[in-house]
């Protein structure tokens, strides 16, 4: 009761006294705003900073994600591109099992060069020098009775495959039997790649 006691004449001596109840006022309004300022205002200016660095951050994000939404088209062209570039690689330098179709393809060369096989033998595989290669030789030796025509003209298929492939030896007997025909011995080297079966 005493505390009570003394708070009322206070503020009875206050009421009194214009000149410090106006600085009491000032006061109390004085600690309003700086409560109100520290506990209310400053919290949500704090807020506020950190929600606008995060939506720069996040502007920034979306503007990069839209630049690399638009260039999907392009890289999809782009990977397609290169492994259309694998494929002809791929059929260009085979795997070493792809032999037998690789032989396939050469008897298919000399039908159509109305070339007649007479034993095509692939040999071993030769290791080229040099461990940075990526690629062996497979030399095929191919007996053949053929004209002059007909062989120029599987040796023209031969230069225009898709494949790496070489002609290293060729020789060319003539037949008493069939004159316009030749028994026709020759070696094709075909390249594959290195470490594959």
């Amino acid at each position: 009761m005493e505390i009570l006691d003394k708070i009322k004449s206070q503020l009875n001596a206050l009421k009194n006294n214009p000149k410090q109840m106006m600085i009491a006022i000032s006061a109390v309004i004085a600690l309003t705003v700086f409560a109100y300022l520290n506990f209310a205002l400053k919290p949500q200016i704090v807020n506020i900073i950190s929600v606008r660095s995060k939506l720069g951050k996040a502007a920034t994000g979306l503007k990069s994600a839209k630049i690399d939404i638009a260039k999907i088209g392009e890289m999809r062209r782009a990977v397609d591109s290169y492994n259309n570039k694998i494929t002809e690689h791929e059929k260009a330098l085979p795997s070493e099992d792809k032999i037998p179709a690789l032989l396939e393809s050469l008897s298919e060369k000399a039908k159509n060069a109305e070339m007649r096989i007479v034993g095509i033998v692939p040999m071993a595989v030769k290791e080229i020098d040099g461990t940075s290669r990526v690629y062996r030789k497979i030399p095929i030796n191919i007996t053949a009775k053929a004209g002059y025509h007909e062989l120029g003209h599987f040796l023209s298929s031969i230069e225009n495959s898709d494949r790496f492939i070489k002609v290293t030896n060729i020789q060319i007997r003539g037949d008493k039997s069939s004159p316009r025909m030749h028994n026709v011995d020759l070696t094709v080297v075909a390249y594959v790649m290195q470490g594959s079966k």
